[in-house]
Parts: structure tokens; sequence; C-alpha cells
């Protein structure tokens, strides 16, 4: 993420991270190698936000959070957000 990106969410009150210590975020990154970005899609996601409001929150474009969830699918083994959010809840990450 761009640093000036980063000063506009911090001054509008709003973080990319999930919150530090997040059990979902430290499982996601360790047991499939999530980046920090793929971590805060994942999360997002996992609390119901849609593409678009990820998109707002992180200052990227919808396109730029649908190829994270694709690049999530394929590390996480899975085929729709259905089947990850199945999976963050049977694993209880979540």
């Amino acid at each position: 993420m761009s640093a000036r990106r980063d000063q506009r969410l911090r001054a509008a009150g709003q973080g990319t991270e999930p919150a530090a210590g997040s059990s979902l975020a430290d499982a996601l990154r360790e047991r499939f190698g999530l980046s920090r970005m793929e971590t805060v899609v994942a999360c997002a996601l996992a609390d119901g936000l849609t593409y678009e409001e990820i998109a707002d929150r992180c200052g990227v474009s919808y396109h730029t959070v649908h190829s994270h969830v694709n690049a999530i699918h394929q590390k996480v083994g899975v085929s729709s957000n259905a089947r990850l959010l199945a999976l963050i809840r049977k694993e209880g990450f979540a």
C-alpha cells in the first residue's frame, strides 16, 4: 500500500489491517500463506463486506479486490467465497 493511501485511511479513521492479533488473520497467514492484503480482504469477506465496500475501505478498485479474492481461493483451495467462509467457520478461525 502506498504511504499516501495509508495516510488517507488513517486520517479517515479506517485501517486496512485486521485487528492486531486477530485470530482469523493470524490463522490465515500461518496456514495458507496469505499476503497482508489477501488477509485484509479475507477478513473483510468474513465480516460480510461486499467487494465494493472492501475496495472503498482499502482505497483500491473493485477489480483489485477481485484479483485478491482469486489469489485467496487458489491458496486456500476453494472455488467460491461461500466455500471460503464455510472453511473459516468449520476450522473455527472466526
